[in-house]
């Protein structure tokens, strides 16, 4: 993706100032108002020499000073907000600078809103105005526009297929995917997990109500899983590799992938005042994403800084960590969009269809 740019520059004239004319006119002009209106004139601290040489500035100059005086005001600072998940492309651009190396001589500023553990809350920000923009998993995304959140969908990052699934302890009695009818699970509601539970469910024609769906944000649900107050946990990575090296938890064999994508979306009031701004921002990362892609090694640095997580975790989230991404939206991507938000509406999951089309932003 290329974004151009135009400088505006700003452009300054000064004009001469006039003088008044010569000392004999003058001095009869006033004579001349003196006889008319039979008013006395009191002069006081000016003799006629230094009338003479005096310059006067006129009305419309002191005006055209202070045009110029407005004109030379600098000029004003853009500000872009960008909500970010713990560990994302996001977080480790801004560890890294990028965009502020990249944006501060074009006068555009970066406020970063966050960290946040998922997508869903980095979309209440936008929605309350605290964010510009923000990237995260495809279900949370679809589930907050069927909501009715003023945003649109910007680009996106391709589908992850690897590091989800459902964990549980290593001495649970759950071996297979049949064995959670009767069981408590762990979701984010109205996000990845909760459209991957139902959609396993549905393919093993598995009424959902027979699987309890137990709804935490996955900061909460570590603690709870971990105490054995539910029974698994659909969650992603950097969850499962933490799951799996600091409480040995296992994986339970998925009979099928259920892959999902990641949405950037912009708010559309923001999008409209700072267009050039924010498509600069996605430029950026987009260009971030391909360079963190080519030097894995660096990448995984900086995650694990950025994620404050132990080096081994990091070292297996990226054994199945999909390629980061920012890329504009084609035909299948918004196809396989629209099913699963049709999917989700029927499921129940949310209450009102989305349109997909109807909610990309405008290509300008």
């Amino acid at each position: 993706m290329t974004s151009k740019f135009q400088n505006f520059y700003l452009r300054y004239s000064l004009k001469s100032l006039l003088r008044v004319g010569q000392q004999g006119s003058t001095k009869a002009l006033i004579w001349l108002l003196i006889a008319q209106s039979g008013l006395s004139l009191m002069v006081s601290g000016c003799s006629p020499t230094n009338s003479a040489n005096s310059t006067v500035k006129p009305v419309s100059d002191q005006s055209q000073s202070s045009s110029t005086a407005q004109n030379s005001a600098p000029e004003k600072q853009t500000v872009v907000r960008i909500g970010y998940i713990k560990g994302s492309l996001s977080a480790i651009a801004k560890e890294r600078g990028t965009l502020e190396r990249e944006l501060t001589p074009k006068n555009i500023k970066i406020e970063w809103v966050g960290t946040f553990p998922s997508f869903a809350p980095v979309l209440e920000t936008i929605n309350a105005k605290s964010s510009d923009l923000g990237a995260g998993g495809d279900i949370a995304g679809l589930s907050a526009l069927s909501g009715g959140i003023n945003a649109c969908i910007i680009a996106y990052r391709p589908a992850n297929r690897n590091s989800e699934g459902i964990v549980v302890h290593a001495d649970s009695p759950i071996r297979k995917f049949d064995d959670l009818i009767g069981k408590k699970v762990i979701v984010n509601r109205g996000g990845i997990s909760e459209h991957l539970l139902l959609k396993l469910l549905e393919k093993e024609n598995i009424p959902k109500e027979k699987v309890s769906r137990v709804y935490m944000k996955p900061d909460e649900a570590l603690p709870a899983w971990a105490s054995h107050h539910v029974d698994a946990w659909t969650v992603w990575d950097p969850w499962v590799a933490t799951a799996e090296l600091k409480y040995n938890a296992r994986q339970i064999p998925l009979p099928a992938q259920v892959p999902h994508y990641s949405l950037y979306m912009v708010d559309r009031d923001a999008l409209k005042e700072k267009s050039q701004a924010i498509r600069e921002v996605i430029a950026i990362l987009a260009k971030e994403g391909e360079w963190l892609n080519k030097h894995p090694q660096e990448n995984q640095k900086v995650y694990q800084k950025v994620s404050g997580l132990p080096p081994e975790v990091v070292k297996r989230t990226f054994e199945r960590r999909p390629v980061d991404g920012v890329l504009p939206l084609e035909p299948k991507v918004i196809a396989d969009l629209q099913s699963a938000a049709d999917w989700i509406y029927k499921q129940g999951i949310v209450q009102k269809r989305v349109e997909v089309r109807d909610a990309l932003c405008p290509s300008s």
